[in-house]
């Protein structure tokens, strides 16, 4: 079962913002680590407003410019 109150990847840890599509937790440290958007190339109506999104665009800037 999906809990979106605590990490997706780390389950011990209590979820600070949550995938509205697939309501799936991260903690901070998974926001700050890496890359969570499940979807990043696939449709999303939540993705105006998605913290997580924004955060999946900002790696993927940083990764195509070689930094």
């Amino acid at each position: 079962m999906v809990d979106k109150y605590n990490c997706r990847f780390n389950p011990k840890e209590e979820a600070v913002l949550y995938c509205e599509k697939y309501e799936y937790g991260y903690c901070e440290s998974c926001l700050t680590d890496r890359s969570v958007c499940s979807d990043p190339e696939l449709y999303c109506k939540f993705r105006t407003h998605c913290i997580i999104w924004e955060n999946c665009r900002e790696v993927a800037k940083k990764t195509e410019a070689g930094g």
